[in-house]
C-alpha cells in the first residue's frame, strides 16, 4: 500500500467504515419519510370524510332527538326537492331564576357544491328570557363532500317512531358512510 504524504488528501479506511453506515441510515430515514408523505394524503382524505359523516349525523341527531314535529319532504336522492323540517319548543326556569321560552324550527337541505353536496342547516328560533325576546335566523353548512346518490333518510317502519339517516362522504378516493337511527322525543 502506498502511504499518503502530508500534502495529499483523502479518507482513511476507518473514516470510510464509519461514514458508509451513517450514509445508509440517513438514506433509510429519508426513504421512510417520503413513503409516509405519500400515504399521508390518503389518510388525510379518509379523516376528512370521517369528520364530515360524523358532523352530519351528530348534528341531525341532536336536533331530531329534541323534535316534537318531524316532516320529511321529497327524496334524499334527488336533492333539489328534499328537506327535513324539525320543530320543537320548551319552557323552563334556569339556575338563575330566569324564565325561558324557546321555539325552534330547523330545516336541513342538501345543496350542490363542487360536484358533491353540502348539508345545510337553517335555524329560525325565538328565545325569550323573562321579557326579552331574541329572534334568530341562521344558515350554516353542517357537512360537505356528501354523495347524495348514496344517502338515504327514511322512517324505520310504518309507525314513524324512528328515522334512519345514512350519510356518505367522498373525499378524493376515500368514501366513508354511517347509519344513524334517530328517535324524536314525541315520536319515540
Amino acid at each position: 500500500m502506498k502511504r499518503l504524504k502530508r500534502n495529499e488528501k483523502g479518507f482513511t479506511l476507518i473514516e470510510l467504515l464509519v461514514a458508509i453506515p451513517i450514509i445508509g441510515l440517513l438514506s433509510l430515514a429519508t426513504g421512510a419519510v417520503l413513503i409516509q408523505l405519500l400515504h399521508s394524503d390518503r389518510i388525510s382524505n379518509r379523516m376528512v370524510a370521517v369528520r364530515q359523516v360524523q358532523a352530519a349525523g351528530d348534528r341531525v341527531s341532536q336536533d331530531a332527538i329534541q323534535a316534537q314535529q318531524v316532516t320529511l319532504v321529497g327524496d334524499i336522492t334527488s336533492p333539489s326537492g328534499w328537506s327535513l323540517n324539525l320543530i320543537w319548543s320548551g319552557e323552563w326556569t334556569d339556575d338563575n331564576g330566569d324564565y325561558i321560552v324557546r321555539k325552534e324550527n330547523v330545516t336541513y337541505t342538501l345543496v350542490s357544491a363542487n360536484g358533491l353536496y353540502e348539508l345545510q342547516r337553517h335555524e329560525v328560533a325565538q328565545i325569550t328570557v323573562n321579557s326579552d325576546t331574541e329572534d334568530r335566523d341562521i344558515t350554516n353548512t353542517v357537512a360537505d363532500h356528501l354523495d347524495a346518490s348514496q344517502m338515504s333518510f327514511e322512517w324505520q317502519d310504518s309507525s314513524n317512531r324512528a328515522l334512519v339517516f345514512r350519510v356518505v362522504s367522498v373525499v378524493g378516493t376515500k368514501t366513508e358512510e354511517r347509519t344513524y337511527n334517530i328517535a324524536p322525543r314525541t315520536l319515540g
